[in-house]
């Protein structure tokens, strides 16, 4: 009975919500009114989606679950009545009154949970660890002390303005991630999935390690619509895990290559994950030009993974596609499938808004698989759509509303600030020193984070320390954004990885450890937002293409020296060789003469591994036919 009603609340919760983000479309409210709605619908749904969990008290539980949902129903009712006087009080002069503290502490300890059933303890812990910095900050040493915030100041900064928890996390969520979440469950429900792996098969049944290159592909194509590093790796893994096992690779082989191959996802244009919305907000630019600042480095990243892929299969001889695992449904008749995400990529280019993109894709999804019989879908499957959106967007919503918390207290409390003068102290002396101090911080604070909320953080502390050191907003944010998403696949807190060995049944650590062996040829990709801006889209197409080719170039050579193999295996001093070429080719600026040398000795040194294997193939050869 009792999870007959929590079913009946969570519908009716689902389709309120629903509506609700999509009037904010069509019919705008306030940002605050739209902010606190949202943050607290969303926070119910997660009490709806994911209940308590126990045997032995069950009625107690659905209890809990039910005052929960009703609480956070009621900070719902509680911001809209006070909606008025909220807007139009003056911050630090007007009155915090007891109810205000009271929707403060309700609010926070109601988000506590719905993080904790949401993401785990990881997120929470850190939150927690700042509401006791913004309590007790007095009690800090050093450059973290500060007087620290009473009730009716934490209060204030973080719940009752376009700030905190209602600031540009929860808005973004509201105006940006919701119709690229609504976009690809509709995606995914009308097929649209499915065709992308079967097109990545097909393209890829021929070629060395083609099991492996079907991933790549596959979590490519489908990264461009979700965004999501799990959501991506769950989706295609549970087919492409299972065929690279067959071709050859293990269990840890398979799993890491559709752990780094679904990470690549969230930097994928045109839909970058939930990171690129927040950061173009941030930077107050259009989602487009973070879409074409992206490019380059995606298609790095991807070339680079293929180019490691491509070795290690040549050198070995496993990774190829069985002809049994080819038979698949036809795709011809299924290829007007992918007119949705072709017509979203499309309006992003021609200068419509993301939303609006978006949202023309999903109704473009929905209709068009009733093109041809082949492809519809029960009508009765946009009930379970309904309630899948909702949920991936409670799932998503309230880690990232929390970490507007964070944000507001290292702002407020000036702990930004002072770190960032500390790392700058750092960076007058070498800008690479402290590039590697930020590296270090993103890993760490990706540890068990979701991304969005790592690189949040990241752009607070970090950002800020790069851009007065002469670093671009834009390089800047990039460069956080990029080592946060490789803390999916990094030890020892790996979400991707362990999601991947979930499906593989594999052991967790060494799928992780695999998996970073695997990122190892993405880190160096970064160093270029610092040292060419051209690679970010920003400068003459002659300057673009330039830095392009040199990217490639660069990343192929890096490939090589972790793989030391071409053809042959490496000696010492080509392996060094292809290090110090590709290292150089990245911390340059394209164009300049350096660059130019430093291209010429990478065209040389693959040049000469490539001659040097025929030759002793050719030598082998002959000395055979002589005996």
């Amino acid at each position: 009975m009792s999870a007959k009603i929590l079913q009946s609340i969570k519908v009716l919760i689902s389709f309120t919500y629903l509506f609700f983000l999509l009037k904010q479309f069509f019919v705008p409210v306030s940002p605050l009114y739209a902010a606190t709605v949202h943050v607290f619908m969303a926070t119910s749904l997660v009490f709806c989606f994911k209940p308590l969990e126990t045997e032995k008290f069950k009625p107690i539980a659905f209890i809990i679950d039910l005052i929960l949902i009703i609480a956070a129903l009621g900070m719902c009712w509680h911001y809209v009545t006070n909606m008025e006087r909220l807007e139009t009080r003056l911050e630090m002069i007007d009155e915090v009154f007891l109810r205000d503290q009271a929707a403060f502490v309700a609010g926070m300890l109601l988000v506590f949970e719905g993080v904790r059933r949401s993401v785990g303890f990881s997120l929470l812990s850190v939150i927690l660890f700042f509401v006791f910095y913004a309590w007790y900050g007095n009690y800090f040493p050093g450059w973290t002390h500060f007087a620290g915030f009473s009730l009716t100041e934490l209060s204030e900064i973080v719940t009752m303005k376009t700030d905190g928890l209602f600031g540009v996390t929860a808005s973004t969520a509201v105006n940006f991630v919701f119709f690229f979440v609504m976009f690809g469950c509709i995606f995914t429900l009308t097929g649209g999935g499915s065709i992308f792996i079967d097109i990545a098969m097909l393209a890829t049944a021929r070629l060395k390690g083609g099991a492996a290159k079907m991933s790549l592909f596959g979590s490519a194509l489908f990264g461009m619509v979700s965004g999501s590093a799990v959501a991506n790796t769950t989706s295609t893994g549970v087919l492409t895990i299972p065929i690279m096992h067959r071709s050859g690779y293990s269990k840890e082989q398979a799993a890491a290559t559709e752990a780094i191959a679904s990470t690549g996802g969230q930097l994928m244009p045109p839909i970058m994950g939930v990171a690129a919305f927040v950061m173009a907000d941030m930077l107050g630019v259009p989602y487009t030009q973070i879409a074409a600042a992206g490019l380059i480095p995606a298609l790095a990243f991807y070339f680079a993974l293929f180019i490691i892929i491509d070795l290690r299969a040549r050198k070995t001889g496993v990774g190829n596609i069985s002809p049994e695992d080819l038979n698949i449904d036809p795709i011809k008749p299924r290829l007007h499938l992918l007119m949705s995400p072709v017509l979203l990529i499309s309006f992003l280019v021609a200068g419509y808004s993301a939303p609006f993109s978006a949202f023309i894709g999903s109704i473009v999804a929905l209709i068009v698989p009733f093109a041809r019989k082949n492809t519809h879908y029960p009508i009765k499957d946009l009930y379970s759509l309904i309630l899948d959106i909702t949920k991936q967007m409670a799932w998503v919503s309230v880690p990232l509303a929390s970490v507007g918390i964070i944000m507001v207290i290292a702002t407020q409390s000036n702990l930004a600030f002072k770190f960032v003068e500390l790392l700058t102290e750092v960076g007058a002396s070498n800008l690479y020193l402290s590039l590697v101090m930020v590296i270090f911080g993103c890993i760490i604070m990706g540890m068990g984070l979701p991304t969005v909320a790592a690189y949040i953080i990241g752009s607070i502390i970090f950002v800020p320390a790069l851009t007065d050191m002469g670093v671009g907003a834009l390089a800047a944010n990039m460069f956080v954004m990029y080592y946060c998403v490789l803390s999916m696949v990094t030890p020892p807190v790996a979400l991707c990885s362990y999601a991947a060995a979930a499906l593989a049944k594999s052991d967790s650590t060494k799928t992780g450890l695999v998996a970073f062996s695997y990122a190892l040829v993405i880190f160096l990709v970064p160093f270029s937002f610092i040292s060419d801006p051209a690679v970010l889209w920003q400068g003459s197409t002659f300057q673009i293409i330039i830095a392009f080719i040199g990217m490639m170039l660069a990343t192929f050579s890096w490939s090589v020296f972790l793989q030391g193999w071409l053809k042959k295996d490496l000696n010492w001093f080509e392996r060094v060789v292809f290090l110090g070429a590709s290292i150089a080719l990245i911390i340059e600026k394209s164009g300049t003469w350096i660059w130019g040398v430093m291209l010429c000795v990478n065209l040389v040194i693959i040049g000469w591994c490539l001659y040097s294997a025929k030759t002793a193939k050719t030598s082998i050869t002959h000395s055979a036919a002589c005996k």
